[in-house]
């Protein structure tokens, strides 16, 4: 299985991908009338007056904007766990989709940014779309995440370990036993 070792390229494609459920249950929903408010409304209601917000051109800054959020989350997922380790990554991660719900439903909400909803239902649902995302994140990521991005024990050798945050700049070089790490400054004068 194919193992990625980008935090950030993990992070995005664990947000897209698990956010498309939650995009389709808020739909469900809307359908269903269990909410009266769509993500997309929410997210291009930042952008556009409320008259213009089921245009087609709100659907796409709709777009835009939740596919970035969701590949924030999921990058925000990734480093999390690479900084604390896989084990709980499904709480890790319903813990980043609840604090996404918060500021989504109470910050935006309270400075005026958000449509509000008429169905108090609405914001129940959404936060069970926000823990679904958590969870399904958490485990892509601790699934499809090299183990050198994590720092617990499936990897002994500690120099095959990926920094955090890379002040340095050096890498490990490609070879498998990750013994040797190269600086910029010795790839430059090679």
């Amino acid at each position: 299985m194919i193992k990625i070792r980008d935090r950030i390229l993990l992070g995005v494609l664990a947000g897209i991908v698990c956010g498309t459920p939650g995009r389709i249950f808020n739909d469900l929903e809307y359908h269903l009338k269990l909410t009266d408010v769509k993500y997309g409304q929410m997210a291009a209601n930042l952008f556009l007056p409320k008259n213009k917000l089921n245009s087609p051109k709100a659907r796409i800054i709709a777009s835009l904007i939740n596919q970035t959020n969701i590949s924030l989350m999921g990058v925000m997922v990734c480093y999390l766990l690479s900084a604390t380790g896989r084990d709980k990554a499904v709480l890790k991660g319903i813990g980043v989709g609840a604090t996404a719900w918060t500021t989504i439903y109470g910050l935006t909400a309270r400075i005026g940014l958000s449509v509000k909803t008429r169905k108090p239902l609405s914001p129940i649902l959404s936060f069970i779309d926000h823990a679904l995302f958590g969870t399904m994140c958490g485990l892509f990521v601790s699934k499809f995440g090299h183990d050198s991005l994590f720092p617990d024990n499936r990897i002994k050798n500690t120099r095959e370990k990926l920094p955090l945050i890379n002040f340095n700049q050096q890498y490990p070089n490609n070879n498998d036993d990750g013994a040797k790490w190269i600086s910029d400054r010795e790839t430059d004068s090679a």
